[in-house]
């Protein structure tokens, strides 16, 4: 079963798309259009492990996989692309290398990646995903999302895998003292799910004992532990070294043409239009802080305007949150059960056909 899919590039693409066409030097440009190439690439993944991945386990009720999820812990940020879990609370962190380039590994562990035959160092994602799995199950100790069962909280047996194209050409070394059997080709790693104890089959076999959980608990556990996923935002106008005053003259548009404010955070709004859709080529009002703010309202007539400024942070947080799975309209919802019983959630409108979630702090 799959609970979080990617986050959507679209409304960064659109940001991006309408910086092009400000007034900025060639080489700022060049920048800008290298950036929407990369995100448009992350948008087919055809040929990725989350392709693979959703196919092999889509159907699956006794595995649960997360796409994309982000996490926050003491200053610490764990960028997982992929969580594996099973109901025998094995759980895959999986690193996925998409690129086709070919990649070794030394009998000391040091990884290259080769680029016109050329090998080029790399750091080693071995490491880096021991790092992530520490921050994982630091997080949820603390927040104490850990599923249990007869009163005892039951310990992630945490796997460290690193997934590679199937376009990879994957060198390994012949002898020595580092291991790297978790670096491995995305179709051996399906494999081990078509034999032994992966098979969903065969957990059914093992529903007694203690450490196997219910459908239903492992289904909470993945959707609670999503509702902590906080979304990266982007800051372009740093990356790409622009002028505040290039991206917007907002304070100036905002006197003069009496443009209204943003109903979610306060600041001044600009007018855009739409590139794509249904609403292609329709204006309307967005937040100047977009992306990291997604305000918005319509461009009406002149003696509608003065009634738009007045909409409110709380009128927009009654609209309800937007589906993270389908997209669709969220509705206010209490916990029943669990840690998180009475607390009010955002819950997909046509649950149980989608159980996209979202916490009521992040909408």
């Amino acid at each position: 079963m799959i609970i979080k899919n990617k986050d959507n590039n679209q409304d960064s693409i659109d940001y991006l798309s309408d910086l092009l066409e400000r007034d900025f030097t060639d080489e700022k440009k060049s920048l800008i259009e290298r950036e929407i190439k990369n995100l448009y690439s992350g948008i087919s993944d055809e040929e990725t492990a989350a392709y693979f991945l959703n196919i092999e386990f889509k159907q699956s009720k006794n595995w649960i996989l997360i796409h994309d999820l982000r996490l926050e812990y003491n200053g610490d940020v764990a960028q997982i692309d992929h969580l594996l879990i099973g109901r025998a609370m094995d759980v895959f962190v999986i690193d996925s290398k998409n690129y086709t380039y070919d990649v070794s590994i030394s009998d000391n562990g040091d990884f290259s990646y080769f680029y016109n035959n050329l090998p080029y160092p790399m750091s080693s994602p071995i490491e880096l995903n021991k790092q992530l799995i520490k921050i994982i199950d630091s997080f949820l100790i603390e927040n104490e999302l850990l599923p249990k069962r007869l009163g005892m909280t039951l310990n992630p047996n945490y796997k460290n895998i690193v997934l590679l194209s199937p376009k990879s050409e994957l060198t390994k070394p012949v002898k020595g003292v580092f291991d790297c059997s978790a670096v491995m080709k995305t179709e051996k790693f399906l494999g081990r799910f078509t034999d032994g104890l992966d098979r969903d089959g065969a957990l059914e076999d093992l529903s007694s004992l203690a450490k196997v959980i219910s459908q239903d608990s492992l289904q909470r556990f993945a959707e609670k532990t999503v509702l902590h996923h906080q979304p990266t935002v982007k800051n372009y106008v740093m990356k790409f070294g622009l002028d505040s005053n290039e991206t917007s003259s907002d304070s100036a548009i905002a006197e003069s043409s009496k443009l209204p404010l943003c109903p979610v955070c306060g600041k001044e709004m600009v007018k855009r239009e739409a590139k794509k859709g249904k609403s292609a080529g329709k204006v309307f009002f967005g937040c100047s802080q977009f992306p990291k703010c997604r305000g918005v309202m319509e461009v009406e007539e002149k003696s509608s305007v003065k009634e738009a400024i007045k909409v409110t942070k709380k009128t927009q947080n009654e609209l309800g949150a937007v589906c993270p799975k389908c997209n669709g309209s969220m509705v206010k919802r209490v916990s029943k059960k669990g840690n998180n019983v009475g607390r009010e959630f955002w819950g997909c409108e046509s649950f149980p056909k989608c159980r996209g979630v979202v916490s009521i702090d992040d909408a």
